[in-house]
């Protein structure tokens, strides 16, 4: 990814740092066979270690182990039956008591067979004994049968106002169980019970090491919004670097009260870890259909009308207050949108701060997914130097239903508009927003390459990448999102040795294939202890020190006991 530089035979690594890159006659002028250890890769292709610009390792403390409720590819549930199996058997095997909250993750309504949500008398039916709730695959929405409703006095005669949240009502005034964006949060904070801290961290470990399966060497915690999670995240043992970014809503608290510092650089008392910034929600999801478009979607939620276009998490004003503060403390700020009327009020927020405080020149603001971007929009990112991190996978995992269900054909074809942006000249990064989907870059890279949806029709063909953009984006702009640029992402004397070893070179194989390479081995900072197994899609584990039987595993992660 350096391009002075594309590529070479061998690399020389000391103390964690590159010390050579080019022929193998010239890094074998560094071997001392007394001290040097060579390791003949027969062949197999190296690449930086994979930079996640945007996703929540944090997050997947509270949803590892959980009722995996996600359609195929991922997970197995195709119908309401299904779900209910599934909560039933985990309440059965896990011994659940009565009255203790239940969460099952991952349904998608676009790929359920009834083609709609579950409402609380679907779920009436599981368990009348156990409140619970399942979680969207987005994590934008959720429903929740009519005891968790009652444990949160979410009644006929007591709908609360949640800002920036929504209680579905039915025609007569009743909860559905339905909860969108903030309602979500405000509903299951109050239910679920965190995990004890020692046993966390445990956790914690095992889903580095699944992170790590997939290449990835830096992680971002996208959303640290809970004290729990920030302390994790300061008593656990990182393997990886953790890029975090507090939640806007509570940031300013948490800073005092654990002496945060927001920084480009990491902590020096804990040298995987950074807080590298804030983060702001303004607006939720396209296949939810809670992401704010400027045109209406195609097929409105049920009980809105045609004009129904999503809507913003804030008002604008409130939007530029936060802007203001945190630009004024010279914070990067990642913000969560996907509408065009959304990325509009954020391109606003920013020209106000960029305007008011023209002294801080760098701020690299990130509008995180960009899903509807318009290419007017793309102009002004470019002037502003704002950062688009695209979820391009949406392409696979929800090109079908924007296409038919919410956006229409014409603005499909434009999501994540990678060509565009790239031909523009600016730097972009593409992400997983894990546990969304599995953090799994070379499925990244395929999906950037070939924009295939599920049924296989190729969405927008015009916005393709190749396999080496696609890397990129992966990688060297991924170090620049995080102001890491001069330490990571490309194979280059002086920078960190995060490595990750392939079993094929994604720029040489077929288009089509370029999701089946193997991660074999993941380095970060010349620490290699990577054992080789067949774990089929987890991949080879960092440090692995547990066993594991392929029946533990899938595609969203390996549990271990």
């Amino acid at each position: 990814m350096d391009d002075n530089l594309p590529s070479a035979q061998a690399i020389a690594i000391k103390n964690g740092r590159i010390v050579a890159v080019g022929s193998n006659n010239d890094v074998l002028m560094f071997n001392d066979v007394s001290k040097t250890e060579i390791l003949d890769l027969n062949g197999k292709t190296v690449v930086p270690g994979f930079i996640d610009s945007h996703s929540h390792i944090g997050d997947y403390t509270q949803l590892w182990g959980l009722p995996d409720l996600a359609p195929p590819p991922v997970g197995t549930v195709n119908n309401f039956a299904d779900i209910n199996r599934i909560i039933r058997s985990y309440i059965s095997q896990k011994h659940i008591p009565a009255q203790e909250f239940v969460l099952g993750y991952g349904y998608d309504d676009s790929m359920l067979d009834e083609r709609q949500h579950p409402q609380r008398t679907d779920l009436d039916h599981i368990t009348n004994d156990h409140p619970f709730c399942l979680l969207h695959i987005s994590q934008h929405l959720a429903v929740c049968n009519s005891l968790a409703l009652l444990k949160v006095n979410i009644t006929h005669n007591n709908i609360p106002v949640i800002p920036g949240g929504v209680i579905i009502l039915d025609n007569n005034g009743e909860p559905t169980g339905r909860l969108e964006e903030q309602a979500v949060l405000f509903v299951i904070y109050k239910l679920i019970k965190p995990k004890n801290i020692e046993q966390a961290i445990k956790d914690f470990k095992n889903i580095q090491n699944y992170y790590a399966s997939f290449g990835i060497t830096t992680a971002q915690d996208g959303y640290t919004s809970k004290q729990f999670t920030i302390e994790l995240l300061l008593k656990s043992d990182l393997i990886l670097d953790v890029v975090s970014y507090l939640a806007w809503t509570n940031a300013e608290e948490y800073i005092d009260e654990y002496k945060i510092n927001i920084s480009k650089t990491y902590n020096r008392n804990n040298n995987h870890l950074k807080f590298g910034g804030i983060k702001i929600i303004q607006d939720g999801s396209p296949q939810g259909k809670t992401a704010y478009l400027t045109q209406p979607y195609l097929n409105p939620p049920i009980g809105q009308s045609n004009t129904y276009r999503g809507y913003p998490i804030m008002e604008q004003n409130q939007l530029d207050f936060f802007y203001d503060k945190f630009y004024s403390r010279k914070w990067q700020i990642q913000t969560h949108c996907n509408g065009d009327a959304c990325i509009e009020m954020v391109l606003n927020s920013i020209e106000k701060s960029q305007m008011k405080y023209q002294n801080y020149t760098d701020q690299r603001s990130v509008i995180i997914h960009s899903q509807v971007v318009r290419s007017d929009q793309l102009h002004q990112y470019k002037i502003l130097n704002i950062i688009p991190s695209f979820f391009e996978a949406h392409t696979f995992y929800w090109g079908d239903w924007h296409r038919t269900e919410t956006l229409g054909e014409q603005r499909a074809k434009f999501i994540s508009p990678l060509r565009y942006v790239y031909d523009e000249q600016m730097r972009f990064s593409i992400h997983s927003d894990a546990p969304i989907i599995p953090p799994d870059h070379m499925f990244l890279i395929w999906a950037a390459v070939n924009r295939q949806t599920r049924s296989g029709i190729v969405l927008g063909a015009d916005q393709c990448i190749t396999a080496f953009e696609a890397l990129k984006a992966c990688t060297i702009n991924a170090a620049y999102q995080y102001f890491e640029e001069n330490i990571k992402g490309s194979i280059t004397l002086n920078k960190y040795a995060d490595l990750t070893i392939l079993s094929e070179n994604p720029t040489k194989v077929d288009s089509n294939k370029i999701k089946d390479i193997v991660v074999l081995q993941t380095i970060k900072e010349e620490k290699n202890d990577v054992k080789e197994m067949s774990l089929g899609q987890t991949r080879s584990l960092l440090q692995l020190k547990y066993p594991l039987s392929a029946s533990k595993c899938s595609a969203r992660g390996c549990f271990f006991e």
